[in-house]
């Protein structure tokens, strides 16, 4: 039988709500269990400063919708920008982050790392609560099999470092979080030198999701010996499973319409667009497991022993 040790537990009174907006599919590395393809039959929001401002408008609605359906205690909403990689267009990006400041979102990201500069830094520096890097290994060869490279050039971990570094040097108050998705291409690594590293906040590590491919699935017991292996963080672990991950999720895709993973493990299930149609309609129109969403800021069990 496993052992266990207990998770985080996170004060679900007066808790902000996340909302993730995918606000590009485009990215410059072609990671090939990447889930950020989506149907698309019009142009990205991003592209449209009067149409962001629109969705901006319309999510603001969301806590008090909740509020009263569930009788949770929303009081913030914390946008999470997504990709594709967030900040492949600059400039859209900063729009985006100024509308949303002004309209009083808390601000995250998650974002690959290749396209920072000093510029970027600066801003997510003065204006995030935290910033996530997506990193699955700190292996070369992997990354290329990953598709975590651009032009045959694997992701430039050195450069991520001098970047956490760097942001810590601008604002020692920002949460650095590591998100890892463990598939059967790096189940078997180690990142424990990456976390001595980084010391992130938060290391949140995910379940390969088969919603657009099964090719690199893994089975629970090699998930659960990824999460043995790294037993020593457990302080910093959330991990989510396929399960977990399905209907726990406020989502947002490109072109403004809320989206969760199908029931039948592949593709995506849609709402009308956000702004057309409007933000309760939409919310309606896609399963949304306040349960689940709540759960993932709970107590939770991590195994510390091989399960096999």
């Amino acid at each position: 039988m496993p052992t266990f040790m207990n998770n985080h537990i996170t004060n679900l009174e007066n808790k902000e709500l996340v909302v993730n907006w995918h606000i590009t599919e485009v990215c410059n590395f072609k990671c090939t269990y990447c889930f950020a393809k989506w149907d698309k039959n019009g142009k990205e929001l991003l592209h449209s400063a009067t149409k962001v401002e629109n969705l901006l408008d319309k999510l603001l609605k969301i806590p008090n919708i909740l509020n009263q359906k569930y009788g949770t205690k929303f009081t913030g909403l914390r946008l999470n920008l997504v990709g594709g990689e967030t900040f492949l267009y600059q400039s859209k990006v900063l729009n985006i982050i100024h509308e949303a400041k002004k309209r009083g979102f808390t601000l995250s990201a998650i974002t690959n790392a290749s396209k920072l500069n000093d510029k970027i830094l600066t801003v997510i520096a003065e204006n995030f609560s935290s910033i996530g890097f997506s990193v699955d290994s700190i292996e070369d060869v992997t990354n290329l099999k990953i598709g975590r490279s651009q032009k045959d050039m694997p992701m430039n971990i050195t450069k991520m470092l001098k970047d956490i570094t760097h942001l810590r040097q601008l604002n020692p108050e920002l949460d650095i979080k590591i998100n890892t998705v463990v598939s059967s291409l790096n189940y078997t690594e180690d990142l424990s030198k990456l976390m001595e590293v980084t010391q992130p906040s938060k290391w949140k590590i995910f379940k390969v999701l088969p919603s657009i491919t099964n090719e690199y699935a893994i089975g629970d017991n090699d998930f659960l010996s990824f999460l043995s292996r790294h037993a020593s963080y457990n302080d910093i672990i959330f991990s989510e499973d396929n399960d977990e991950m399905t209907d726990s999720y406020l989502m947002v895709d490109p072109l403004g319409r809320f989206f969760q993973n199908s029931n039948q493990g592949n593709g995506y299930i849609y709402s009308d667009g956000i702004v057309d149609s409007g933000v309760e309609i939409a919310l309606n129109q896609v399963n949304f497991d306040i349960d689940k969403f709540l759960g993932r800021y709970r107590q939770k069990l991590i195994p510390l022993v091989n399960v096999a």
